[in-house]
């Protein structure tokens, strides 16, 4: 066990960088030591409010001796660059999804953590969101029967707003690899990996972005998805999975977010308060693999995982772009 603090930096100053940023206080068995964005001006104003000191860049930041863990939320096509500087300084890091836009940086990604013998977590959150969690656990335990539809939303006003990169597709990968990548986790995490895609996607030439996918496994389920960035009403996510003997039903936005239902009576907890948590997603993700690492056990989501989950997502826009179902082989 380690007896000394992990002492964590993290790249981008974003959304997803400052959430893990906040993520780090008061954590116990870490410490927020530096910040990096784009420029030392925009580390500066976070950095402040967290007491952490401004890296002068992104490369200073994994070079520092006061880092251990290298929490990478910088542009998505900056991922593969960020990431393998903190390997070669041997520091553990956890990236932000999508683990890269391209499969082959993920691989580089993977090996340079490998080869260096440092850890590499992927920032796939959901995988500690309480409705999927607790519907895993009921699927795990055969609550709902044989499932044979599942359907899955996710949506946001469009995020080019504030990040301009996000509308190029070369950099970001849209609303695919964006928003919908989370719940092609969370597919796979659920029930396996499927064998071929069907994707659809309607872009408005700037910052709408819509698209669709169904995913097929040998014999079941069934899998709808659907991502957004022209959701009017601010960031939204359900799902509903079917199986022969109950359902589960979740809306972020309705008063009781999760519910079972099922003929043979109360299947489980009904709902989930997830107003009230003492511990957000993005907190719950980062202790789980800080304490991992003080046990030098390997991390719930790595890198191999985030390189399948890219996988899918990269098939999607394939079939888009191809107008045809596409075979799914999950990538080594």
């Amino acid at each position: 066990m380690r007896s000394v603090p992990l002492r964590i930096g993290v790249i981008g100053t974003g959304f997803a960088g400052s959430t893990h940023a906040r993520a780090c206080i008061g954590l116990p068995g870490a410490r927020l030591t530096a910040i990096a964005a784009a420029t030392v001006a925009e580390a500066e104003p976070l950095a402040t409010e967290l007491g952490a000191r401004v890296a002068p860049d992104a490369m200073a930041l994994c070079a520092s001796e006061d880092v251990d863990l290298v929490v990478v939320a910088s542009p998505t096509y900056l991922h593969a660059e960020h990431v393998m500087a903190a390997a070669r300084a041997g520091k553990h890091v956890l990236c932000e999804k999508p683990i890269a836009r391209r499969l082959e940086d993920a691989r580089a990604m993977v090996q340079a953590c490998d080869d260096a013998a440092v850890r590499l977590a992927t920032g796939h959150v959901v995988r500690f969101f309480p409705e999927y969690l607790r519907a895993k656990e009921l699927l795990d335990a055969g609550t709902l029967g044989r499932v044979a539809v599942a359907t899955l939303t996710r949506g946001t006003l469009s995020v080019g707003a504030a990040r301009a990169w996000y509308l190029d597709p070369v950099k970001s990968g849209g609303v695919v690899l964006d928003l919908m990548l989370h719940d092609l986790d969370v597919l796979r995490w659920w029930f396996g990996e499927p064998t071929r895609i069907y994707g659809k996607r309607l872009t408005g030439g700037g910052a709408l972005d819509y698209a669709l996918a169904t995913v097929r496994y040998e014999d079941r389920p069934i899998v709808q998805l659907e991502a957004s960035w022209a959701e009017h009403g601010g960031f939204r996510t359900s799902f509903e999975v079917r199986g022969d003997r109950g359902m589960l039903v979740h809306d972020s936005r309705a008063a009781a977010p999760f519910v079972v239902q099922s003929s043979a009576g109360d299947a489980g907890a009904g709902v989930i308060p997830t107003p009230t948590l003492g511990e957000t997603p993005y907190r719950r993700q980062l202790r789980d693999l800080t304490e991992r690492l003080a046990r030098n056990e390997p991390p719930l989501v790595d890198g191999r995982e985030g390189l399948r989950s890219l996988g899918l997502g990269l098939a999607v826009l394939e079939s888009a772009d191809r107008g045809e179902v596409v075979p799914w082989t999950v990538p080594a």
